[in-house]
């Protein structure tokens, strides 16, 4: 195998995010992993990332007993260094990740006498090796926490989602398998994989309607919030909670309590063991995208294969140079302009960038 990525030793570099585009699309594999292309410039399309980025970040110092609001500061005055145009294409990422934080803290109860909510935090943003089985190069992944508990270890993934993902995107998914056989293969005997989900979307804001009139009240449309978000309204609003003490309890019951169903739309964990047969079975079809991908033809760029859909435009940071490599124009100038030479494994070496 040739490599697709190879490092400083040698070394043929797999992880899943790489896998995972190889298979999708080669040409944006080639431009990501064989060029090492990087935007120069963020885009609304790089707002879920970075949003996820930023909360990683603050929960990865939360959960490390670090100050996740000097952090956020810190994070907020970059953001506010970024041209107009970016801010404007990402959105108000300070106010939102602030919000996410909070609300996260007050649904696992972080002033509480266990502020890990049965979580023993072993370690956080671990990275792994691990040679594959057949012993062509090596497998790398990072696991935003490592907890144990009365039951023992287990991986725990942060994802944030506009909208929470069903089963069946967990029975399938190779991530969370790959990230069990990899601990294991180091050493680590983890029981499975825990989904630390937190919905993107923020809690809404209860109208006041009627205002300055005897019948002034919430509105009693339905919405989507929660109990710290009602609670500031009332309070802000200036009006009696008495009327709204059911709704509140309801609102209430949804914070987690260990034991109880969670049915909170804005936080959830959900924890899958895999098989170890399904295991070997992902491995072994991971090994063989590997060998296609570090085995392909990558001397010869104009002959890697498109793989084109209505995804490309949401999917891939490269969509307007391969169209302009496909139709023939100056994709020399584009590449200057556009993109700058990074290593996109940065990620594993401590520099922050998402893979």
């Amino acid at each position: 195998m040739t490599g697709l990525y190879v490092d400083e030793d040698g070394r043929i570099i797999s992880t899943h995010s790489m896998l995972k585009t190889f298979a999708r699309c080669p040409k944006q594999a080639q431009y990501k992993y064989a060029e090492r292309l990087k935007k120069r410039v963020l885009t609304e399309r790089d707002r879920p990332l970075r949003r996820g980025t930023w909360f990683h970040e603050l929960l990865e110092l939360y959960y490390v007993g670090g100050d996740w609001k000097a952090h956020h500061r810190m994070l907020t005055a970059k953001y506010s260094a970024l041209m107009d145009e970016e801010k404007d294409a990402l959105g108000d990422l300070p106010n939102e990740c602030l919000a996410m934080m909070r609300g996260y803290l007050w649904h696992y109860g972080a002033n509480h006498d266990d502020p890990y909510h049965g979580w023993r935090i072993l370690d956080t943003e671990l990275t792994l090796e691990c040679e594959w089985p057949d012993g062509n190069g090596v497998y790398r992944c990072r696991l935003d926490l490592l907890v144990e508990d009365e039951y023992g270890l287990w991986i725990v993934d942060h994802k944030s989602h506009k909208t929470l993902p069903t089963m069946n995107v967990r029975l399938l998914d190779h991530a969370s398998a790959l990230y069990i056989w990899a601990a294991r293969e180091c050493g680590l005997n983890v029981k499975g994989f825990i989904w630390n989900y937190i919905r993107t979307k923020a809690p809404t804001k209860p109208q006041l309607v009627y205002v300055g009139k005897p019948q002034e009240r919430l509105s009693t449309k339905a919405i989507d919030t929660d109990y710290p978000t009602m609670v500031r309204a009332i309070r802000e609003y200036g009006i009696d909670h008495r009327p709204y003490v059911r709704q509140l309890r309801a609102l209430k019951a949804q914070r987690w309590q260990p034991g109880v169903t969670q049915t909170s739309p804005f936080f959830r964990r959900e924890i899958l063991e895999k098989d170890d047969r399904m295991i070997a079975r992902v491995v072994a079809a991971m090994m063989h995208t590997r060998d296609r991908a570090h085995g392909y033809h990558w001397d010869a760029p104009e002959e890697v294969e498109r793989v084109t859909d209505r995804s490309c435009g949401f999917m891939c940071d490269y969509v307007g140079l391969c169209e302009t490599e496909l139709l023939g124009g100056n994709a020399d100038l584009l590449r200057r302009k556009l993109y700058r030479v990074g290593d996109p494994l940065d990620y594993y070496n401590e520099q922050k960038e998402p893979e």
